[in-house]
């Protein structure tokens, strides 16, 4: 299930052609501050480098946005974000930053979830990103199966977690999963290309992964996006 990430990277031209860039929308810019001192050991820019500075006609998923330290950053690129969150604090200071920063609802929709629920319709996104919280779903067989029911093919999810050993930063080991074993259960939850980095962030692993074989071969899935029997 597991290839390399280069080879993944790759591929993203045929995603990011996948979003409709022709509607004419152009977003401007969005000033960041550097005083986030999350900024020092996230690298958010090394990030976005690699999801893509231009996703312009996209809709991406920020699946378990908190504050929207993310959310925002993928707004810049002017694809259109949908901000996943639990908690209705989280949505208010999402919401605030919004009315704040000028931007439309389509440009930033905050959606609040229960827990365990993507919250996503069918076919509803082109990218998902996952910062931090692969470890923390306690049914991940459900909530995958609905995140890929809500991906459209090639269903490009990105991902952030902390490496499994000792590290600076970081939870305690027991909130820590290896590196290949989080790569082996998302091949088991359907995705057929799988791909890290292991030296991109400070004590952090930054994973991909897609379907490119359903683009092959649509036979492979069922409509709700769980693996083919």
């Amino acid at each position: 299930m597991r290839s390399t990430f280069i080879a993944l990277i790759a591929s993203l031209p045929l995603v990011v052609a996948c979003g409709d860039a022709s509607d004419g929308k152009s977003t401007p810019p969005i000033e960041r501050s550097s005083a986030d001192p999350r900024d020092a050991w996230q690298k958010p820019e090394v990030l976005m480098d690699i999801i893509g500075t231009d996703l312009g006609g996209m809709t991406v998923a920020d699946l378990f946005a908190g504050d929207g330290y993310f959310t925002f950053r993928l707004a810049a690129t002017g694809a259109n974000v949908i901000a996943i969150v639990n908690d209705p604090s989280d949505a208010a200071k999402i919401e605030e930053r919004r009315i704040a920063e000028g931007l439309s609802e389509e440009q930033v929709q905050v959606r609040i979830v229960p827990e365990g629920d993507p919250g996503l319709a069918p076919n509803e996104v082109d990218m998902a990103l996952l910062v931090h919280h692969f470890v923390t779903i306690s049914d991940r067989n459900t909530y995958f199966r609905l995140l890929r029911r809500g991906m459209r093919s090639p269903r490009p999810l990105f991902m952030v977690e902390w490496q499994k050993g000792p590290t600076q930063l970081g939870p305690p080991p027991d909130q820590r999963m290896v590196t290949e074993t989080i790569m082996d259960e998302l091949g088991h939850h359907g995705f057929t290309d799988v791909g890290a980095f292991s030296d991109k962030l400070p004590d952090q692993v930054l994973l991909f992964a897609s379907d490119p074989m359903e683009m092959l071969d649509d036979g492979m899935m069922n409509t709700d996006g769980a693996p083919g029997q």
